[in-house]
């Protein structure tokens, strides 16, 4: 029988286990299909394909959920087994990529657990017997394929290459599930997607179309933006930040609109901005200077 997942995601959110989160029982559910023959696996692209069609998530792709070059955590294939030890330690992966000269050169991948039988036996230490295959995939592949890729993969983890093979990203399972939970969250209205808070600002996700929530405005936002005619390409109040800030903005940031109103980023990581507190400039009382 095939893998099922409109079915399995179905029943998977009739489960009353609120003791086991979301993203686990998500991320067991994907993990307990791996026993899939290629045939299955085929239907498996159509199923979620259907799925993630009603989730929106055929929209994203890898380059949206990777940890980008610059925040992946590696060692070269020169590491001694102390330093292995001590990365793993303080950054509390489970695997991470090993290279040669450059992050380009990936050799192999190492997890954590097979570094135990040599901490009583250090002199026996040999990286070679301990890289993994690593799986290849390129910016634009979209999340329902990302899925299959990474779940038919030991390590659950890919690499994400340009089209000179230069390493962009690193995207792993969770961060594939991490970004489903969230889309099936929000497609249960778990969670509102603005907020107005008692001193007359707003709590919003940064998903939020724009459009929608300049309807709670009353604002054009986009407007004071648009050049000979051509309205910027922005959809979201996170892209909307994004405009203002010209780069990714980082948590604690705070971007002005040129109509007053005020963007405090209160949640966002390398990738993308996550929730934004919007305040509208104070109106000015009788008296005031202007």
């Amino acid at each position: 029988m095939g893998f099922n997942l409109k079915k399995r995601l179905s029943s998977f959110f009739k489960q009353k286990t609120p003791e086991v989160p979301l993203l686990d029982r998500l991320e067991n559910l994907i993990e307990s299909e791996q026993s899939l023959t290629k045939n299955q696996e085929s239907s498996d692209h159509g199923e979620l394909a259907l799925v993630s069609n009603v989730l929106g998530l055929k929209d994203l792709t890898a380059a949206d959920i990777m940890v980008p070059r610059a925040d992946i955590v590696a060692a070269k294939s020169d590491t001694t087994l102390d330093r292995f030890i001590e990365i793993f330690s303080q950054s509390h992966f489970s695997q991470i990529p090993i290279y040669n000269n450059t992050l380009d050169d990936i050799v192999g991948i190492v997890r954590a657990m097979d570094f135990v039988v040599y901490i009583k036996n250090p002199e026996s230490f040999n990286l070679s017997q301990l890289l993994k295959d690593v799986i290849y995939v390129v910016p634009s592949i979209q999340l329902p394929e990302l899925l299959v890729e990474i779940k038919s993969s030991v390590n659950h983890m890919a690499l994400v290459v340009d089209e000179f093979g230069g390493v962009d990203g690193l995207v792993t399972l969770q961060d594939v599930v991490s970004e489903i939970v969230g889309e099936i969250q929000q497609s249960r209205d778990i969670f509102p997607q603005v907020i107005s808070r008692q001193d007359g600002s707003f709590l919003a996700d940064a998903k939020m179309l724009l459009g929608e929530f300049e309807e709670i405005l009353g604002v054009d936002l986009t407007k004071p933006f648009v050049v000979e005619g051509e309205e910027p390409d922005v959809e979201t109040l996170g892209g909307l930040a994004m405009l203002l800030a010209g780069r990714m903005p980082t948590r604690g940031e705070t971007l002005l609109h040129p109509s007053g109103i005020e963007f405090e980023i209160v949640d966002a990581d390398p990738r993308r901005v996550k929730r934004i507190i919007v305040r509208q400039p104070q109106p000015e009382t009788p008296g005031q200077a202007t």
